[in-house]
């Protein structure tokens, strides 16, 4: 009634065909011409029964369905037969391809409903029996602290470990260091490997039911806790990551974020990676470290702890706290909105002062320093200067607290003024011996 090809390798042709009776039957016909068929037990309770790809060698690879049954794949040859494959714990296994290799290519559904695309290499049955330890975890809504209970085949790190529980963001508690490391999705790297042993911190947005799949762990400093459950209030959270991605320059080596919540004044200094930051904060007690409403203050920290950026504010939303991620873009870094001249630091000062500014444009620039009489003390030509900040004594503009001549200003009073071609600016500063 129906025949279909689905796959030729060396000059093989695999398919299935339906008979009269509407019964499936996988075939293959050989190079020589010659056509072989498999009556398969129970084929007549088959919705379908397709022989998706077949390799140099003869290992096959197909999909059934039986009348209220689930797809099912089989891999083996016409010679030996075909046994099932299944990814442990699956709702269902497809197969679509096989390589050289006799590698299975395609993908499972997990009991959380998701898909997920594998690869199956054919080994011995004693590695397959060390890879075959199955344990199954259940992730309520929110933010859960987990340790992986298996060594998984391949190391994990922490996308993978996001990937498998469908996690916002991933944290783990940096023992040496003894701060909170943060990753999320929009990283442009793979984060932190996940160790036996170790606690890490996991947000899910909804109930996630899935399964590790490995071996004992060889390198654990304490005994893998299965994971435990938290479930949290919708307006706060016990552990939070504010990350994000730079812009305005090409390059951000050595620069660093820091992140300040306004209402509990803590404080969390991070470094950029590429262009990607992530800020962790945790509370292991599982007490408040972020609320709905807070405000989140950031700025950027250049090489030499040159201020990079204006201050921003950013408040914490619901969607925010859900996640346990408040993700923000910070633009224009280096590219000063306005020019300004700002306070002296120290002031007051003895003998010696620096003087910041920022500049919206390059310009020429020169400051000069006037007594209470409005006599001009000392002018400082700083020269051209291109846009950006200059706030730290390596990049500020610098007073020795001598006039023109070399001498030593007196105590007292001075003003000091910024002059660009577009702008100029007074403020005050105090001399005191």
């Amino acid at each position: 009634m129906e025949t279909y090809a689905d796959f030729v390798s060396a000059g093989r042709l695999v398919g299935s065909y339906v008979d009269a009776e509407g019964i499936y039957h996988p075939y293959a016909r050989t190079p020589g011409g010659r056509f072989i068929s498999i009556d398969l037990p129970g084929a007549a309770t088959l919705e379908y029964m397709f022989l998706h790809g077949i390799n140099d060698v003869g290992t096959l690879v197909g999909r059934s369905k039986r009348v209220g049954d689930i797809p099912r794949t089989y891999v083996g040859t016409f010679r030996d037969g075909l046994q099932e494959l299944t990814y442990p714990e699956s709702v269902f296994t497809e197969g679509y391809n096989i390589n050289q290799d006799g590698s299975v290519v395609g993908h499972y559904q997990s009991t959380d409903g998701r898909v997920h695309g594998f690869i199956a290499r054919p080994t011995t049955q004693a590695v397959s029996d060390y890879f075959g330890n199955v344990f199954n975890v259940t992730l309520d809504k929110g933010l859960n602290m987990i340790s992986v209970p298996l060594a998984p085949p391949t190391p994990m790190t922490a996308k993978t470990l996001a990937a498998l529980t469908g996690a916002t963001t991933v944290i783990m508690l940096d023992a040496e260091k003894q701060e909170f490391v943060g990753w999320t999705p929009s990283a442009p790297n793979d984060g932190f490997p996940i160790e036996g042993g170790k606690g890490y911190i996991v947000n899910v947005p909804e109930t996630r039911q899935f399964a590790f799949v490995g071996s004992q762990w060889t390198n654990e400093t304490e005994a893998a806790a299965a994971p435990t459950i938290s479930v949290e209030p919708i307006q706060e959270a016990w552990a939070f990551v504010v990350s994000g991605h730079l812009e305005g320059k090409t390059t951000f080596d050595g620069y660093q974020v820091i992140v300040r919540n306004l209402r509990t004044n803590d404080t969390i200094t991070t470094s950029v990676e590429g262009d990607y930051f992530a800020a962790a904060t945790a509370d292991l007690a599982r007490r408040s470290v972020v609320q709905v409403g807070d405000v989140i203050q950031v700025h950027v920290i250049g090489q030499d702890r040159n201020v990079e950026s204006h201050t921003l504010n950013f408040k914490v939303t619901p969607e925010s706290i859900a996640d346990a991620v408040l993700s923000i873009r910070l633009d224009s870094i280096g590219q000063p909105k306005l020019t300004q001249l700002l306070q002296n630091f120290p002031n007051p000062f003895n003998p010696e002062t620096w003087i910041p500014y920022q500049l919206e444009r390059s310009a020429d620039v020169t400051l000069q320093i006037y007594d209470t009489s409005g006599g001009i003390v000392r002018t400082l030509d700083l020269g051209f200067k291109p846009q950006g900040f200059y706030m730290t004594r390596s990049t500020a503009a610098y007073w020795d607290g001598r006039n023109n001549m070399g001498e030593q200003a007196a105590s007292g009073v001075y003003f000091y003024s910024l002059n660009t071609p577009e702008f100029s600016a007074t403020r005050k500063m105090l001399i005191l011996k």
